[in-house]
């Protein structure tokens, strides 16, 4: 079988280079994030151009990615279907990615328009802030060990972050209701909520497909 050579080490690992490709963009989303995160607590023009350079960066990144793969692939039907994993996981870190960009287009808007969260609400976003980069930073650590235990607890994690998006999200919307959360803030505090799912989303996608390529090692 030589053409998975091609993708996978002698050791039957991923191969090197393919790692490194995808902890360098890991590594730059999850500074895209953190700035996110700090861009929620105090909005500055300089956080949000420092985090479009960032987003810049990971596409490029992501681009070579995805050509590397391409390169490393040989032309015949095998060869082809071999790489269609870890295009997959390229796919996923793109969209990582926009993903965090709807967030910083929130928060410019929310900045912009002088919206003000409760308490509660700067928590619970806060808290998903902070599950989403945990998570977000197991990603290096999978992608250079293929630990399978490790893919394990980040599908655990990530399930529970599904579900207390989905519990703020309902009892906001229990809160909208009842009058008590302004009608105008609520697109905005549902919108990062949903992106932040999103990331977690695509980070699991991630964890499995890397997960199912070292089990057929």
């Amino acid at each position: 079988m030589l053409w998975i050579f091609y993708l996978r080490q002698g050791t039957g690992r991923m191969d090197k280079e393919i790692k490194e490709n995808m902890v360098r963009v890991c590594q730059h989303l999850m500074k895209m994030l953190n700035l996110a995160s700090e861009a929620f607590r105090k909005p500055t023009e300089k956080s949000f151009k420092e985090a479009e350079e960032v987003k810049n960066r990971i596409l490029q990144y992501s681009s070579e990615l995805a050509s590397f793969i391409i390169s490393k692939s040989p032309s015949s039907e095998k060869g082809k279907g071999s790489a269609k994993p870890y295009l997959s996981i390229a796919s996923s870190l793109d969209r990582m990615t926009y993903n965090i960009e709807g967030i910083l287009d929130r928060l410019r808007a929310k900045s912009e328009k002088h919206i003000l969260f409760s308490e509660r609400a700067v928590k619970e976003v806060n808290d998903i802030f902070q599950e989403t980069i945990r998570l977000l930073e197991y990603l290096p650590n999978l992608i250079a060990t293929e630990n399978k235990l490790l893919g394990q607890r980040i599908g655990e994690e990530g399930r529970s972050v599904f579900e207390i998006v989905n519990t703020y999200s309902e009892e906001h919307e229990e809160r909208l209701i009842q009058g008590i959360c302004e009608p105008e803030h609520s697109p905005i505090y549902l919108g990062i909520l949903e992106s932040l799912k999103g990331v977690t989303v695509h980070i699991l996608e991630v964890s499995g497909k890397i997960v199912s390529i070292s089990s057929k090692s």
